[in-house]
């Protein structure tokens, strides 16, 4: 059988014979909105353990609003955003009164291109649109510790405002369980120091063990990194948080509005239900993709959905994940080149329990994924070496990836996994 997944902003095709295809692990059985105002408005006028937003604004109060980043225009903010500052308009609230914050996190701050295509090319020009530095310390206010002992530092438009809005949306994970909620502060509009305190609670709290067990995706129940999350999130004091849940193709499927903790639960308990795709059978070889563009624009980005496609490969250590990303703009930000250049995993958390960085972890993770797995094979273009650096196998097509995978595991099984991001996969044995 033939496929062409999206690539960067190209497309690969291969091919892959009949008897070896397991399955294709996508889609989802909910249907797309039909009216994403009328959808947007019936959460915001019947919220999840909230009164209305209505009842909680009126004319003259200060609303910020923290909007998803340039790294997930898949969100489509630009669609949703300005209903949702028409729909302050309506409660009173006036343009000028309200603030959008492109919550950043680790990122870059865009550019105003960038911010036009966050925002859309219409977007009222009398809103306030702020990019969160996680490294601006002059744009951060200290509110104390969280439970945990994370140092708390959160931009201070959102502290400033009558009234904080989280926006996002809701998908697994790597290690913070879901995406959406809380994840509008931490990592969204905190500061740096604030941020890798959070992240390093994905390290197990014992040395050596590596990653924490229930630090992964689809887990917030005794997840320390989502506790901490979610204890940080209500010192900023958020009134209301606005999510959405989005198909593999960009559809709307569900609009979830209201309290911090129980609106995104109940998000989470929706993607669930849509994602969460029962498989045969564990395979042999999984191939994995985000889907292109703009989620492969780096090592990071493309290596976000490893830990579900690490869940379809079989258990016993003799399977080969394919792992698909362009990385246009390379490794990522920051010092990515240094830890590539590290050597073993033993070196590797040493560092990261003394000096944690995001960076870091991503490159820690993905070798200890290397070493799991019999092969871990990235398609990229990428520098070879480097891949190779951490044992990984550097490929630059999924057809050539494919023969790799079929020679260490001849006549393996195989699935394929064309949004893994979005896919949950449940082995039926």
């Amino acid at each position: 059988m033939k496929f062409s997944w999206e690539y960067g902003r190209g497309v690969q095709e291969f091919e892959v014979p009949d008897h070896l295809l397991l399955g294709v692990v996508e889609g989802t059985a909910v249907e797309p909105l039909p009216d994403l105002r009328r959808a947007l408005e019936e959460a915001l006028e019947n919220p999840v353990g909230s009164p209305p937003l209505a009842e909680l604004v009126r004319s003259g109060d200060r609303v910020a609003v923290a909007c998803p980043d340039f790294h997930r225009l898949w969100v489509r903010a630009r669609v949703w955003m300005p209903l949702l500052v028409g729909y302050l308009n309506r409660c009173g609230v006036r343009d000028r009164d309200i603030t959008v914050i492109i919550a950043n996190g680790t990122h870059a701050p865009p550019g105003y291109a960038g911010l036009r295509m966050i925002l859309g090319e219409d977007f009222p020009p009398a809103v306030k649109v702020v990019n969160h530095d996680a490294r601006d310390e002059a744009a951060l206010r200290f509110l104390g510790y969280t439970p945990y002992g994370t140092p708390l530092w959160v931009n201070r438009h959102a502290l400033e405002a009558d009234h904080l809005i989280l926006t996002g949306a809701v998908v697994p994970h790597t290690f913070a369980g879901f995406g959406g909620g809380r994840k509008a502060v931490v990592p969204g509009m905190a500061g740096m120091k604030t941020i890798l305190a959070n992240h390093r609670r994905a390290l197990s709290e014992v040395p050596g063990e590596g990653i924490h067990p229930r630090a992964v995706p689809g887990v917030l129940d005794g997840n320390p990194v989502h506790e901490d999350m979610l204890a940080a999130a209500r010192m900023a004091g958020p009134g209301f948080i606005v999510n959405f849940v989005l198909s593999e193709e960009g559809d709307f499927l569900g609009v979830f509005a209201g309290d911090l903790e129980k609106a995104h639960r109940r998000g989470c308990s929706f993607v669930e239900e849509a994602f969460r795709v029962e498989i045969p059978s564990r395979a042999d070889i999984v191939v994995a993709s985000r889907g292109g563009y703009p989620m492969d624009l780096t090592f990071y980005q493309a290596f976000q959905s490893n830990a579900n496609a690490r869940a379809a490969l079989r258990e016993d250590g003799r399977g080969v994940l394919v792992m698909v990303g362009e990385c246009s703009e390379g490794l990522g930000p920051y010092e990515f080149q240094r830890w590539f250049r590290m050597g073993g995993l033993e070196e590797m958390e040493a560092e990261l329990r003394r000096s944690f960085t995001v960076p870091g972890f991503v490159v820690y993770r993905a070798a200890l994924l290397a070493r799991q797995a019999e092969k871990v094979i990235l398609v990229s273009g990428l520098d070879p070496e480097v891949v190779e650096s951490i044992g990984i196998t550097p490929r630059q097509s999924i057809r050539e990836a494919l023969e790799e995978a079929l020679n260490t595991v001849p006549g393996g099984r195989i699935l394929l996994m064309p949004h893994a991001s979005q896919t949950i996969p449940s082995p039926a044995c």
